[in-house]
């Protein structure tokens, strides 16, 4: 899912069945326990359904995703919303909804594709899980989101000299951001300063990197990844202030002197800005996508045309016309961006039959992006250059060979359109592409007629393994890998363990595929809620990390969508695939057992804590025995702090911990933040502080 979210409109409710079919915008499903509903949804609709319960009563909702990304909103009667829940899983997998009821009204359950670009239709379940009186830790929570929020503010609040006395510049520009994030809708003017003192600081360690330090390498990826986060985080907010950052802190050179895609990215961030203000004015975006085009080309500028054509289709033409123009007097042949940016903007571009929506007017006139004239122009142009090609060297690698494969791939993707422009040109670009210097016509012949075995589902497996048994040897494994993955789809891993077991014959490669065999079958498992045959799966595993990582996935799905005592019971039996020892033997199963210990805080947070207690004192001796490494083969702390964005083991530890801190503050936030007042490396501390604040003042949906 993109960060920028759509805005839906709420349309009729339409049912799977005649039926079932409900009069438009009026009617909704009443939900039933026991009673799962599957419809089929498109972008720009909306299906409504309703429950009813006691007071003080947990309801638990699943929308099972097949296909399709999806919204669900919760909305009390009289219009106050009571929750939205959006998951990062895309089009399939589970949206999990639990709410505590009020009163006994009718609550409304509203479910709308994230997206409302026009696009194909998906469907998916509904069923209600569970209702059942609210535990008293529930009701507290519900009713204290308000007292929740306030919390979190109020620690962010005592945080600001802690922050400022961070020693290492990344650290603190990173909380400083976090901390303006979580301000912003509350107290705008201390948000405010936290960027200001956030972008100060970054301009003083950009100012202080020397391409003549032997670190530079280094420490350009660690400088040139923490300006995108904060262009990401202005972005969200304050896109006007985004640009201007991004103009006046220019990318360091590329310590590979790569600068055709710096210039690349640099065009792409400013255009994601501009993409941010179309809503509001798409005439500033029409402007920054103008300065852009003065000075490059950006394969980008497909997103904005798309973008504005949403908000303003006689702008998103002026645009397009413009890039037209500029495109047919390029040498498309010298510039990637340019030879990506024709065949997208004529893809785009193509005449649309019938009306596809009307602008923001209301108005139903569906103006083109370009005239007949410019598309046949630009498509002649890329036939033209594509098929004019000819290598100096057909040995040897040039830019101008890659973008006319590109070129000559995106023209056959155009399929008979291209007829066009000149009888015979389909046959022409197959033609031009098997002749295409590197291109070995019998090896991709032979390679796609093993491909299409494995790949057509009518032929037996034993009549597959035939023919994929003659196969090149180099060849051989992957194709017997990707026959045993379509076994485990046809729910027979029994054979898809044999064709592993006989046909992949070096030993990493069949270790690796069997475990991998392992994790689909328990993926399918917790998908179809069959979280016994998933945790017998991973007890079937000898390896103990295997055994962790494993577990790790399914306590992260225990929880939303069961009910309580089967949740306890579940996540009781993953504990004990673990070793009884409190303190982790490993890191996947310190991380393990954090999983399972925020999977428990949502039912019994007593539990949660047992689990993460002993945690805190075996990070607080890692992290010591750390310090005392430092320089004898591991680079853990920088400036005296410990460096959380390197990529060390102790960091990833660090990370997790907080990260399960932040979530058991939900169900106590005075226990979370005196557990977090345990951990000694004071960085570290503060950044609980942080998560913990974040999830009280934007709790997860």
């Amino acid at each position: 899912m993109g960060w920028i979210r759509a805005l839906i409109l709420l349309c009729a409710s339409t049912g799977i069945a005649a039926a079932q079919e409900l009069p438009a915008r009026h009617g909704r499903s009443t939900l039933q326990p026991g009673t799962p509903i599957e419809r089929t949804i498109s972008p720009g609709q909306s299906h409504s359904y309703q429950v009813t319960a006691e007071e003080n009563t947990l309801v638990q909702i699943t929308v099972e995703q097949r296909g399709i990304d999806v919204v669900v909103r919760v909305h009390h009667p009289g219009g106050r919303k009571v929750g939205e829940y959006d998951s990062p899983n895309g089009a399939d997998g589970p949206e999990d909804v639990s709410f505590v009821t009020a009163a006994k009204v009718a609550y409304q359950i509203e479910v709308t594709p994230l997206s409302r670009e026009p696009g194909s239709a998906g469907k998916y379940e509904i069923r209600l899980v569970e209702m059942r009186p609210a535990t008293e830790q529930e009701i507290k929570e519900s009713k204290g989101q308000e007292a929740l929020k306030a919390r979190g503010l109020a620690l962010i609040n005592e945080l600001e000299g802690v922050i400022s006395e961070l020693r290492h510049p990344q650290s603190r520009i990173k909380a400083q951001m976090q901390a303006a994030q979580l301000l912003w809708d509350s107290d705008e003017k201390r948000a405010q300063k936290y960027v200001t003192d956030a972008i100060i600081s970054f301009k003083e360690l950009r100012a202080g990197f020397n391409p003549d330090n032997k670190e530079y390498t280094r420490k350009y990826y660690v400088i040139t990844n923490l300006r995108y986060e904060i262009v990401q985080a202005l972005t969200r907010r304050q896109p006007e202030m985004a640009l201007s950052f991004i103009r006046s802190t220019p990318p360091l050179a590329d310590p590979y002197g790569n600068q055709r895609d710096l210039a690349t990215h640099e065009a792409a961030l400013e255009l994601e800005v501009a993409n941010q203000l179309v809503q509001k004015d798409p005439k500033r975006t029409l402007e920054i996508a103008r300065e852009n085009l003065k000075t490059r080309f950006s394969s980008a500028l497909t997103s904005t045309i798309q973008h504005l054509k949403q908000q303003n289709p006689e702008m998103a033409a002026e645009l397009a016309s413009e890039v037209a123009n500029k495109l047919l007097s390029e040498k498309l042949l010298k510039n990637s961006d340019a030879a990506s940016l024709v065949i997208s903007l004529i893809q785009m571009s193509a005449p649309s039959h019938g009306n596809q929506g009307g602008d923001t007017n209301g108005s139903t006139k569906n103006t083109p992006l370009l005239s007949d004239q410019q598309r046949r122009d630009l498509l002649q142009k890329a036939m033209n250059e594509a098929l004019a090609y000819k290598p100096v060297n057909p040995h040897s690698y040039s830019p101008e060979r890659d973008y006319a494969w590109s070129l000559l791939h995106g023209l056959k993707a155009l399929g008979g359109e291209v007829e066009t422009v000149m009888n015979g040109s389909v046959a022409a670009v197959e033609k031009r592409i098997k002749e295409f210097p590197g291109f070995n016509a019998p090896q991709m012949e032979d390679f796609q007629q093993y491909q299409n075995a494995v790949n057509n589902t009518s032929l037996p497996l034993d009549d597959v393994i035939q023919t994929l048994s003659k196969a090149p040897k180099e060849q051989r494994e992957q194709l017997f890998v990707q026959l045993a993955n379509r076994a485990v789809n046809n729910g027979d891993i029994a054979r898809a363990r044999q064709i592993i077991n006989d046909y992949v014959t070096t030993p990493y490669n069949r270790q690796q595929a069997l475990y991998n065999l392992e994790m689909q079958e328990m993926y399918r498992s917790m998908s179809k809620g069959k979280v016994e045959d998933a945790l017998r799966s991973v007890a079937s595993l000898s390896d103990a990390d295997e055994r962790a990582q494993m577990l790790t996935q399914i306590a992260s799905q225990i929880g939303p969508g069961y009910k309580r005592a089967t949740a306890l019971l579940f996540l009781d039996q993953a504990r004990g695939l673990l070793p009884s020892s409190v303190q982790a033997q490993s890191q996947p199963q310190m991380q393990t057992l954090l999983e399972i210990a925020k999977a428990f805080s949502r039912y019994d947070s007593k539990r949660a804590f047992e689990i993460v207690d002993p945690l805190i004192d075996q990070f607080n001796e890692i992290s010591a025995a750390a310090r005392a490494m430092q320089g004898f083969g591991g680079e853990y702390f920088d400036d005296e702090e410990l460096n959380l964005q390197n990529g060390n083991a102790v960091a990833g530890v660090a990370t997790q911990l907080t990260a399960a801190l932040a979530t058991l503050g939900l169900s106590n936030f005075d226990q979370a933040k005196a557990t977090a007042d345990r951990i000694r490396l004071p960085e570290v501390r503060l950044r609980a502080y942080l998560d913990i604040a974040q999830q009280a003042i934007q709790p997860p949906r």
